[in-house]
């Protein structure tokens, strides 16, 4: 293990050692993500007054919603979603500390990833240690993957105040309504160590200046990307804001932007200049006005969920909208659209969804391509350790996919995913979830069941994708995996 990832555990049990035990951890679902997935049946049907568009939820306020429920007088669906979510909040209040071991092996490492699918390696052992004491929190996992590799992905140390959280470390993120993917931050990259200012809960203020927005959540994060991309060390700004004026309807605005690394300014002053998008010259003595960029690489937009019934049943509408770069002042070009519907049948939330990012570089009067996710000064693009931070489809690609959730007793469920995209239709500038062309049509079935045992939760999957390579013909690849986690008593 490296120095860096040496002296890190010993700063988490330094910290935990000084302070007491607390009640909760912060956030839904860092552990197991279905959890998520409960928050959002909930609030579906209904039942729940948050928002929650943006993973993860704070437990903060929803909490107390959720213990408040009449849990016998649910339908099924939103009754199997707040007993899994009831049953965590008492194991969090028996347990001041909770260790978990999770080992993962797999035939091949996977190119797309959704928020509770398969980790993009072959093989890992994982060691998470969750720990609560007073107004601090913290999570410690330590990550053992194929090849040797070490990392402290998904490990945090946070601290409550009022109604704010102080949280430094690398959490999964999942910024939008998108069930398949989320065009500005996902978590088909590895978590990026930020330290983040976020609110505490996501659900109404008691201000009365605030009251009006309904439940609101709001996260400011600045974070580092790593040392080998063609600028080293670049910093990543990341905004976001959520709020529910009208119960079932949720409206989020997000923004990030790329700045300083290596070679640019990386000051005060740098980051004045960026978060008031002001031109610089950069990498030159003096520039003319055609030589003058916008200082960072921003992307910015927004996203808005709606859900209503239909025969007691809710059908939830939502769009995302994410552009990157202007012409002029803050007026953005490129952008990017991911629309989606989902509805519950049975026991199982369905949904189909759609996203674009083959789109032109100027505006709708340039059909030049090859742009999103790219920028000229940071030509590695929005990208973390060569996967994209948005859309797991990354740039240039047209995809519908069509997908399912199903929910049995005893905790067990099932994921379904078909998935149809198009990947780099001009052959230009591959992204590199391309591995074996430059172009590429693509159909795959992915899914997995999973089921709890005593104290283990099993998870078994698989993939098999139909292939068309330009020039190359067809092919067909297979994936299958075991995932197992042992929660200690």
């Amino acid at each position: 293990m490296t120095g860096r990832t040496t002296f890190f555990i010993s700063l988490f049990i330094a910290l935990l050692a000084i302070v007491s035990p607390s009640k909760a951890s912060p956030w839904v679902g860092t552990v197991d993500k279905q959890l998520h997935y409960d928050l959002q049946t909930l609030q579906e049907w209904g039942y729940l007054d948050a928002t929650v568009i943006t993973y993860p939820v704070p437990w903060r306020g929803v909490a107390d919603q959720i213990m408040k429920l009449d849990i016998a007088k649910m339908p099924n669906i939103p009754k199997q979603a707040a007993q899994r979510l009831d049953h965590y909040l008492y194991l969090q209040k028996q347990q001041k500390r909770r260790t978990f071991l999770e080992i993962q092996g797999a035939t091949s490492e996977p190119r797309l990833t959704s928020l509770d699918g398969v980790e993009d390696v072959k093989a890992s052992v994982k060691i998470t240690n969750e720990f609560y004491w007073q107004r601090f929190s913290a999570q410690l996992s330590v990550n053992y993957q194929s090849g040797g590799k070490k990392n402290l992905d998904n490990s945090f140390l946070a601290y409550q105040f009022g109604e704010w959280n102080l949280r430094a470390g690398a959490i999964d993120q999942w910024w939008g309504p998108g069930q398949s993917s989320s065009l500005i931050l996902s978590n088909n990259a590895r978590p990026i160590p930020t330290l983040a200012l976020s609110r505490s809960s996501a659900t109404r203020s008691e201000s009365p200046w605030l009251s009006w927005l309904g439940p609101w959540y709001l996260t400011s994060q600045i974070g580092r990307l790593e040392e080998d991309r063609a600028v080293p060390n670049t910093n990543l700004l990341l905004n976001r804001f959520t709020f529910s004026p009208l119960k079932r309807l949720e409206i989020g605005a997000s923004w990030a932007v790329m700045w300083g690394g290596e070679g640019n300014p990386s000051g005060l002053s740098a980051l004045l200049d960026v978060v008031t998008f002001q031109e610089v010259c950069l990498r030159r003595e003096s520039c003319t006005k055609d030589q003058l960029t916008k200082a960072g690489n921003h992307l910015a937009g927004y996203d808005i969920k709606y859900s209503f019934e239909v025969f007691n049943r809710p059908i939830s509408i939502y769009a995302q909208r994410i552009g990157e770069d202007s012409k002029s002042g803050i007026r953005i070009t490129d952008n990017a659209n991911l629309v989606g519907l989902s509805t519950y049948i049975g026991n199982a939330k369905v949904y189909l969804e759609t996203s674009d990012t083959n789109i032109s570089c100027g505006g709708d009067d340039d059909t030049s391509v090859n742009c999103f996710y790219e920028n000229g000064t940071y030509s590695s693009g929005y990208r973390y350790r060569n996967r994209v931070i948005g859309s797991t489809f990354d740039s240039d690609a047209k995809q519908l996919t069509l997908g399912t959730n199903i929910r049995f007793e005893g905790g067990a469920l099932a994921e379904v995913i078909l998935r149809v995209a198009e990947l780099n239709k001009d052959g230009t500038r591959p992204s590199p979830v391309l591995t074996d062309a430059v172009t590429e049509d693509l159909v795959q079935v992915s899914g997995f069941y999973q089921r709890p045992f005593g104290n283990w939760l099993l998870k078994a999957g698989g993939s098999i994708e139909s292939r068309d390579l330009v020039d190359q013909g067809s092919e067909v690849d297979a994936l299958l995996y075991l995932n197992a986690t042992y929660a200690f008593d």
